[in-house]
Parts: structure tokens; sequence; C-alpha cells
């Protein structure tokens, strides 16, 4: 699982960008992420706070959106064996909440899969 270091380096890249910071005004979303594995479960979160949005390890306290899976379809996600939309077609992952919120800002949030492309490949 990615380490409070990792969190602290995407949430300086999140900041940085200011673009990210004009086109998130007026948001307000929490995406939150849980990965199930035998060794327990792993989550945390990305929350857009009008303008602001960082990415911080453990549950939301108010997520808008869930998404639970297990390790091996988080992994193939993350390595890019694997697409996202191919596991959501499959039933992998269990979404949860309001999958509108989604919808209506799908763009903003396909951005930061760019913004954090730095650190993808880095496990802690």
């Amino acid at each position: 699982f990615r380490s409070e270091s990792w969190f602290e380096r995407a949430c300086a890249l999140l900041a940085a960008n200011g673009d990210l910071a004009r086109r998130s005004r007026g948001v307000h979303l929490v995406v939150q992420q849980t990965v199930t594995n035998a060794d327990g479960d792993a989550a945390w979160h990305i929350r857009v706070a009008d303008g602001t949005v960082s990415t911080h390890r453990g549950p939301a306290q108010d997520p808008t959106v869930t998404f639970v899976c297990d390790a091996q379809t988080a992994g193939g996600v993350r390595a890019g064996v694997t697409s996202a939309q191919a596991a959501f077609m499959a039933g992998r992952p269990r979404v949860g909440g309001d999958v509108g919120a989604l919808l209506r800002h799908q763009e903003l949030l396909g951005s930061l899969t760019d913004l954090l492309g730095p650190l993808r490949s880095e496990a802690t």
C-alpha cells in the first residue's frame, strides 16, 4: 500500500496545478477507494473541495462515491494491465453512492490520472 510520503507527494502535485484548482472551483466531491485482500483492507480517498484537490490515506467520513475491489483488480489497473473501464464493466469494482457525481465530474477526475502519472509506478 502507498506510504504517507506517497500521499504527501501526490498532494503536492495536485496543489501545484493551477489549472486543476481553476477547474475544481465550485466542486465538492469525495471519491473513496477500498482494496480488499486476505491481509486486511486498504482505503484512501480523493477530496475535491471548491478549488482544492487532495488525496488522503484511510477512509473518508463523508464519501460521495465509493469503489471497492480486490487487490488483484487494483494491481492490474495500477499497472495498466487492466483498464478501469473493463474492470467496471466486469463488476469489479463495486460502486456505491452518487454515481451521477462521477459522470458530472468525469473530465476533472480523469485529469487526475495524468497529474499523478509520475507517481503511478511507485508502490510505496
